[in-house]
């Protein structure tokens, strides 16, 4: 079966820039409202938000993977039993996120170094996201799903229809509400998305009841989950070391510049996932020629995606500061920054691409390995280590830093996963 990539890679990537447009929006207006602190509560906040779109993302790309790899083998009943407990998964942790954001916003932003008027702004924030946090998992793991069918025009229109909402409800909330104003719009947009996207998705009604693939689901959403989810938690450990070293307009460059550099994340993310539902197939149906042409598809548009984000640096540098009315010292920092950030991108993008490849053909292991151990180890060992000796210059080296050493973590793991299938080929 030959695929036109097209199809899937654009209106992924659309998509994705398109969520990721939210927090910026967001951002823009907060910090022409409010100034830096606002724009510090929204990058303190930004965790919280991600928490629940990513379990949506994750759950959504684990049960593509699964139905996908169905379809592949021609399993047409399993396909229809995949996407119900797809559904159902969705359904569940959206109100499980809910309650425990609810519970838990306050701790975490006062354990990221949230402190006066930047911890009252994200706390704002965060109260209303977090009880709208099913709407964020259902809503972004129903974009991927209703994109695994086919339907990626109908996954890219919802998508900006919810941004349109969004934009709309900033304008008209947050002269009067601030954060809470910002906030709501948020949701609100996220619960159009939802809806419009489970009228469109189709389960046929003869298949078994029950839950089943749940497992295989669930282990196939471990890697996208971290995927989605690890720049936050870097943007957690940044927040702290950051406020730490230069306060509130540190936070303010970074939140600036997060939304340039996630921006790009969301588009090599894009890429990753647009391939994801062809890899899958491809891995189910056992068809190689197809699954190699994917694969040189996507290498190619990431490397020149690469070097177009790199070449925009002296524009962001010039543009981000006036757009997002942040004081002097602030564009100070974020003029460095940038600079800095830029060294990143391609290695952003062979770890992306590498953990979204071997869990798209259910090679779990290796992409969990390398999706966690930047959060779990090289973020916080060099945004604890480097600022030592770089002073707040080494809280933004932590970041290329960090993204060469899981891009090399990936390399000698890929490289000893096929050694051992070539000392089990020679055994046998």
């Amino acid at each position: 079966m030959k695929f036109n990539l097209a199809k899937y890679i654009v209106p992924s990537v659309i998509s994705m820039v398109l969520i990721g447009t939210y927090t910026n929006i967001d951002g823009f207006f907060i910090g022409n409202a409010t100034g830096d602190n606002g724009l510090a509560a929204i990058n303190f906040a930004w965790p919280i938000m991600a928490f629940a779109t990513s379990i949506g993302t994750g759950i959504g790309v684990g049960g593509s993977v699964t139905v996908n790899t169905l379809r592949g083998k021609g399993l047409l009943d399993d396909v229809e039993k995949a996407k119900r407990t797809s559904l159902i998964l969705l359904l569940f942790a959206g109100l499980i996120t809910t309650a425990l954001t609810l519970v838990l916003f306050s701790p975490i932003l006062k354990l990221m170094g949230a402190e006066g008027q930047a911890l009252e702004y994200a706390e704002n924030y965060s109260l209303i996201v977090s009880a709208g946090a099913v709407f964020q998992v259902f809503g972004s793991g129903l974009v991927v799903l209703l994109r695994n069918e086919g339907k990626t025009f109908l996954s890219m229109l919802y998508t900006f229809i919810g941004l349109v909402v969004h934009v709309l409800l900033d304008m008209a909330l947050v002269n009067k509400l601030a954060l809470y104003g910002v906030a709501t719009s948020t949701i609100a947009s996220q619960a159009v998305v939802a809806v419009l996207c489970l009228i469109s998705f189709r389960i046929k009604r003869q298949t078994g009841r029950g839950l089943t693939y749940i497992g295989q689901i669930a282990k196939s959403s471990v890697a996208p989950f971290g995927l989605n989810f690890v720049p936050s938690v870097v943007l957690l450990f940044t927040n702290f070391f950051a406020f730490r070293a230069a306060g509130a307009e540190a936070v303010s460059a970074y939140a600036v510049m997060s939304y340039a550099v996630y921006t790009f994340d969301y588009i090599y993310q894009g890429v990753c996932d647009g391939v994801q539902p062809v890899l899958s197939y491809c891995q189910g149906a056992d068809d190689i020629v197809q699954k190699q042409r994917t694969v040189k598809t996507a290498v190619i548009i990431l490397c020149v995606t690469s070097v177009i984000f790199i070449a925009l640096t002296p524009a962001l540098i010039s543009l981000l500061p006036w757009l997002f009315n942040v004081s002097q010292q602030t564009a100070e920092f974020m003029r460095t920054g940038l600079i800095i950030y830029a060294f990143s991108y391609p290695f952003k993008a062979v770890v992306k691409y590498v953990c979204a490849y071997n869990y798209s053909i259910g090679k779990n292991i290796i992409s969990n390995v390398i999706t966690y151990i930047d959060p779990l180890l090289f973020s916080p060992l060099f945004l604890a280590v480097l600022p030592m000796a770089f002073g707040i210059d080494g809280i933004w080296i932590a970041l290329p830093a960090a993204q060469i050493a899981t891009s090399l973590a990936s390399v000698i793991l890929i490289a000893m996963y096929k050694r051992k299938l070539w000392k089990n080929c020679c055994s046998d």
